[in-house]
């Protein structure tokens, strides 16, 4: 009498995307400043704003790149797939929002604001277009861009839209240099794991 074989996700389908958003983190922490300098050499801007664009290239760039990236190799995804996954994001976001509630809890309660919504509601189910406009407003870049109003409002020192946009970009410009003459955490942080936590649950909304 043949065993009936019970079909679940394949070891593939669920590291595909988690290698993928991982090394779009690496990316966006590593490339802004090693690409710098041909940034310049090649358009008319300075050598931070090259770093930035870079940055926001890159970031922009990985909401296209992890999309049904289970299927790479694995083929159709299954629907025990995406539970697991959904798992995994969820258990990942718990242990990062904790440790950087050690360290600075103001962070790692605007973040558990933005991030438990998403990883609540999220699956591949949902209305797919309003559920993307949703996950990228609450995404790790358009937070840091509220952040600056919503500061700024608090400082009762109102901007406009480009002011706004353009403490935006300073903001993205300092957390990098901090980084890189004084050992900030911040940058690291947000383009190594918060970064690649978020792109796990986007992959989840695009799940087929």
């Amino acid at each position: 009498m043949a065993v009936p074989q019970i079909s679940g996700p394949g070891v593939l389908s669920l590291l595909t995307p988690v290698v993928i958003s991982h090394l779009t983190g690496v990316a966006l922490y590593t490339l802004p400043v090693m690409a710098q300098h041909t940034a310049v050499e090649h358009f008319p801007v300075s050598e931070m704003e090259a770093v930035v664009l870079t940055a926001i290239a890159i970031y922009t760039a990985g909401l296209a790149l992890p999309h049904n990236t289970h299927r790479v190799l694995s083929g159709e995804g299954t629907e025990e797939g995406w539970r697991v996954l959904k798992l995994v994001a969820v258990l990942y976001m718990a242990v990062l929002l904790g440790c950087t509630a050690l360290i600075n809890f103001s962070l790692g309660f605007i973040l558990a604001l933005t991030l438990v919504p998403v990883a609540a509601f999220v699956t591949p189910h949902v209305p797919r277009v309003l559920s993307a406009f949703v996950m990228v407003l609450l995404s790790p870049g358009c937070t840091l861009l509220f952040s600056v109003f919503v500061y700024q409002e608090l400082q009762e020192v109102p901007v406009t839209l480009l002011e706004g946009w353009n403490l935006f970009l300073s903001v993205i410009s300092q957390g990098i240099l901090d980084h890189n003459l004084y050992g900030s955490l911040v940058y690291p942080l947000i383009s190594l794991f918060i970064y690649p936590c978020w792109l796990l649950l986007w992959n989840i909304l695009f799940w087929k």
